[in-house]
């Protein structure tokens, strides 16, 4: 009857190591058969860290991509899209106040209507830098005309206000200027189409702009690949315990120390997407906040429009054109606030806390190559003293 196949080279040292000479008086049976089960072992590693290790960076890449974009420019877009329309709408309102107290006479505009236009102005730019809105730089270059053209109309009506015989071109050179601002197509309907532009390009950023897979996105099933792997490693590291005799196989253990965490880190890039799709709910925040802003200056200024119209036609009125405007008008209201605290600011720094990665972008990769190389060192040298079969 023949012996068992013992899959022990001929000696093994009190440290649990063999010499090449040692495995080569082993039976050839037994050497073939014990390099065949550490290939087979090899290829299963190497496969599982095939789609462990290569994966798990390019989701970390991902997430730390978009948050850099998040951070760096669609949140700009938005909120200075928004920005620039209460810049213009409050401007809008200091210059109808300035003319219709009759201060305009005196000091023009207004230093608050100049402020207020040059801050548009700023935030514009702003947003064509930042501009994440597939029409979006179409959309500012007629914005930019409009608010030229805005401004020159303001200009011309100071002129002709301060002639008392042509206060009433300077009334009209008002009412044409306002009305490239609040008309069906003017700057603060462009700006509010860009503005929703600009909000659905953060949202899909936010939700779905990746080409991983969603189930590496929810915790905890995010780290679940590496978890997996580093299991399979101390499986083989055991079957390695039970096989040779030898109590551990440094470099898997140290390539197991790498998957996990590489595990780790996953989690908390799952984390992070969570905060960042948190940073679309606060960004919401702001923009109705804004809004609301937007519309009470309008609703002051509009309405300060057409009573200083009123005031300049008389008993025969203006004409259906201003009825029909001051029909439309919205309910008065007894404030507008345009300075009330949006927290933009805070929003922007809770931003810039949710993209902070503590250097996942490139640690993870790192960990990645050197457990794929601890891999095939450890099972390399294994298999190098099996090397002989004859």
């Amino acid at each position: 009857m023949t012996a068992p196949e013992s899959p022990l080279p001929a000696h093994v040292g009190g440290d649990g190591s063999t010499s090449t000479e040692d495995v080569t008086r082993a039976p050839a049976h037994v050497r073939g058969g014990t390099r065949t089960w550490l290939l087979r072992r090899l290829w299963l590693l190497l496969g599982a860290a095939a789609l462990t290790l290569a994966t798990a960076p390019w989701a970390v890449w991902v997430v730390v991509d978009t948050a850099g974009t998040v951070r760096d420019r669609t949140t700009e877009a938005v909120l200075e899209t928004a920005a620039a329309r209460l810049a213009l709408t409050a401007a809008d309102r200091a210059v109808i106040t300035s003319f219709a107290s009759g201060h305009a006479v005196l000091t023009g505009p207004g230093q608050d209507y100049t402020n207020r236009l040059a801050a548009a102005n700023q935030s514009l730019a702003k947003v064509a830098e930042a501009n994440q809105a597939a029409a979006g730089a179409g959309r500012l270059q007629v914005v930019a005309g409009l608010v030229a053209a805005y401004a020159g109309a303001i200009g011309q009506a100071d002129a002709h206000y301060r002639d008392p015989e042509a206060t009433g071109l300077g009334a009209a050179d008002l009412w044409y200027a306002s009305r490239l601002l609040h008309a069906p197509g003017g700057v603060l309907e462009q700006l509010e189409t860009l503005q929703a532009d600009q909000r659905a390009a953060l949202a899909e950023q936010l939700d779905d702009g990746t080409l991983w897979p969603r189930l590496l996105w929810s915790q905890p099933a995010s780290p679940l690949l590496p978890a997996l792997f580093g299991l399979v490693l101390l499986v083989v590291q055991w079957q390695f315990f039970k096989r040779f005799r030898r109590v551990l196989n440094v470099w898997l253990a140290a390539a197991t120390v790498l998957t996990l965490f590489v595990a780790v880190a996953l989690v908390f890039t799952a984390f992070q997407r969570h905060r960042l799709v948190e940073v679309g709910d606060r960004v919401d925040t702001v923009l109705a906040a804004r809004e609301a802003a937007v519309s009470a200056d309008e609703a002051v200024g509009q309405r300060a429009l057409a009573d200083l119209l009123s005031g300049l036609c008389g008993a025969q009125g203006c004409g259906p054109t201003v009825d029909e405007f001051r029909a439309g008008l919205p309910a008065p209201v007894t404030e507008a606030d345009a300075e009330r605290d949006t927290d933009a600011e805070e929003v922007t720094a809770q931003t810039a806390a949710a993209t902070e990665s503590g250097g996942r972008g490139w640690l993870v990769p790192l960990a990645a190559v050197l457990a794929l190389a601890l891999v095939v060192t450890g099972m390399a040298l294994r298999l190098n003293e099996y090397r002989y079969r004859t």
